[in-house]
């Protein structure tokens, strides 16, 4: 096996992982997932810097609304210590006082980096897709 191969494989691997612990409502297993100095950019909400930020971000969310995502990936771009990948998915979204659900479809963007040896999210970037015209 290649190792682009196996980075391939530990990148997809990482991404499940991401996509459990949301499903977990796990706000330390989501940010294990990520560098010490990551950055997550998300639709209508302030940018969230390292990983004291990130844990408060998700506590918070998670305190709100259960997720429940399904994450598709489009591309896995290498380059050194570094990969990124695009995707795009679509999440049932629970708002826990309400006990109301709706899906919405987002697009993603990771941007990875080795840490220690292995992939870390080092950026997260999403949005929402826009409505077709």
């Amino acid at each position: 096996m290649s190792q682009s191969h196996t980075d391939k494989i530990q990148i997809e691997q990482l991404i499940e992982k991401y996509i459990a612990a949301l499903n977990q409502s796990k706000a330390e297993g989501v940010v294990s997932l990520f560098t010490s100095d990551a950055v997550l950019i998300g639709a209508d909400a302030p940018t969230v810097e390292g990983a004291e930020q990130l844990r408060a971000f998700f506590d918070h969310g998670f305190s709100l609304i259960k997720l429940e995502p399904k994450i598709d990936i489009d591309e896995i771009i290498f380059t050194g210590d570094f990969a990124f990948a695009r995707s795009h998915s679509q999440v049932r979204v629970t708002v826990l006082q309400a006990d109301q659900s709706h899906t919405e479809e987002n697009r993603e963007l990771f941007i990875f980096r080795k840490d220690g040896g292995e992939w870390k999210i080092a950026r997260y970037m999403f949005n929402k897709v826009p409505p077709a015209h």
